[in-house]
């Protein structure tokens, strides 16, 4: 079956409606891919029956010490695993051309060429849950859950949306200090809500912003992609407030699943039973794999991994 690359101009809606009919991730959207193109190469390639979109792929150039490689996000997207595998493969080629170190996917639906990822990106499971019903939302939470909402709005927590991303930025570098990961720069935050389909939502008490979550939407699911919250007002449980209010508004615009962007029980424990706490189905995704394409970058970029590891 012909591999092309594609023009997203002229087939931007094509390669989303095949998206969204084949459950695809918003990784893999043409508006995703526009977005990381201000910050790095974002390529796309389709598999086409007679004119017919069969299997996409999107994938961005990753820029190491050791070298690039090329990562496909929740990709490639197909009902045909051959085809997965032959977009998969056709990536590899062309990082093989250019010199790239390896071709990495870590897809939505399986593939059983390459070699096992000894790297996640992104979260390996998630939490998704079922909005389409919004009397039943509120009854999936754990009993802790529906009381922690009941608390917020007693202390008078109350949910706006505003795409100021200044407060937001100013939780999420307090997040940041206190839980000591990375985040991203305001302006990231600030784009992604220009080019995304995004709703930026803050928690308010007595008109201070004490909470805040970046929405994405695409096809029918609300994906909570990024959350902050001020810690000396932990007692307010505006957190739990603010992600009901999130599945409520997205239930009102027509989505029907909301997605909490990852779990892991042994790396991030408490943050795993908060969401856990709003119910859901747990979702595993493949395992990642690797195609090398040259063994000795590869194999200092896997020492490098490694080590930082030990490390941290």
């Amino acid at each position: 079956m012909p591999i092309d690359k594609v023009d997203c101009f002229n087939s931007r809606r094509e390669w989303d409606d095949f998206l969204t009919e084949n459950k695809g991730d918003f990784l893999q959207s043409v508006r995703w891919g526009d977005f990381k193109s201000k910050y790095q190469r974002v390529e796309r390639i389709a598999a086409k029956d007679k004119g017919a979109i069969k299997g996409v792929c999107q994938f961005f150039e990753e820029i190491t010490p050791f070298g690039k490689y090329f990562y496909i996000p929740r990709g490639p997207i197909s009902n045909d695993k051959q085809i997965r595998e032959d977009l998969f493969c056709e990536v590899a080629k062309i990082g093989n051309r250019e010199g790239k170190m390896f071709a990495k996917t870590e897809p939505a639906m399986s593939v059983d060429i390459g070699k096992m990822s000894f790297r996640e990106i992104q979260p390996r499971k998630t939490l998704v849950v079922d909005i389409s019903d919004p009397v039943e939302i509120f009854k999936g939470f754990t009993k802790s859950t529906r009381r922690s909402i009941k608390e917020a709005e007693k202390r008078g927590v109350v949910i706006k949306k505003d795409n100021d991303v200044k407060d937001f930025f100013r939780l999420m570098k307090n997040t940041q200090e206190r839980q000591g990961f990375n985040t991203y720069p305001e302006r990231y935050f600030h784009e992604m809500l220009k080019g995304l389909n995004c709703d930026l939502l803050y928690a308010e008490q007595e008109g201070k912003r004490i909470a805040a979550l970046i929405v994405l939407y695409f096809g029918n699911m609300a994906t909570i992609m990024h959350s902050a919250f001020d810690h000396e007002y932990r007692k307010t449980r505006a957190p739990s407030l603010l992600r009901f209010e999130a599945m409520r508004i997205a239930h009102e615009k027509g989505y029907t699943q909301c997605d909490f962007r990852g779990i892991d029980e042994t790396r991030f424990p408490g943050v795993t039973k908060f969401k856990k706490g709003f119910g859901g189905k747990e979702i595993c995704y493949p395992q990642g794999k690797d195609i090398p394409l040259k063994k000795v970058p590869y194999f200092l970029y896997y020492l490098g991994v490694i080590t930082r590891r030990c490390f941290k």
